[in-house]
């Protein structure tokens, strides 16, 4: 196997990225502290629960869902839950799984933090680009993630294609 080295242009982009999703991700996180109290791995759970059927998922559908690990999933619900923000619940058809519920204060906390953070992106990420780039933004984000793992978020990537409007192309 020959070792693949970066280039500068390639070192640049990388950067760029990760500086990015860093600085984008600390501003909103201090917005969803500051006005709703929760953190953003809160708010991606209540999201994700509140767009999902019944406002309910098992642990290992959110686990798939946000690409986290299970006892990722598992420990931040657990302290969500013990601050009321969504509840376990038994499963009908089977014993051994766990229902996670969107509770009420969950409800409530989400939105609370809905403008605020549709403000945060709006104003310092999605209205910084036309919709040309928009486009070839999120149709390289799909290159990236089908080269990655697809499986594990092929439900996220199908709802991020239909609300983009764009379809991947194997190229």
């Amino acid at each position: 196997m020959s070792e693949q080295r970066l280039d500068d242009r390639e070192w640049a982009l990388w950067r760029a990225l990760t500086l990015m999703s860093r600085q984008l991700s600390g501003t909103v996180d201090q917005r969803l502290r500051d006005e709703a109290g929760i953190s953003s791995s809160d708010f991606e759970i209540l999201h994700a629960l509140a767009g999902h059927t019944a406002h309910r998922a098992r642990s290992r559908e959110l686990a798939q869902m946000l690409m986290w690990e299970k006892s990722r999933i598992s420990h931040q619900v657990s302290r969500m839950a013990e601050r009321g923000l969504v509840q376990r619940t038994e499963c009908d058809t089977d014993m051994r799984g766990m229902w996670v519920e969107l509770a009420p204060a969950g409800r409530d906390a989400l939105e609370a933090a809905l403008p605020g953070y549709q403000q945060e992106l709006h104003s310092r990420f999605t209205s910084l680009m036309s919709d040309a780039e928009a486009t070839s933004f999120v149709s390289a984000a799909l290159k990236v993630i089908e080269a990655t793992d697809p499986d594990t978020c092929r439900v996220e990537i199908e709802r991020i294609q239909r609300q983009a409007g764009v379809s991947q192309q194997s190229d």
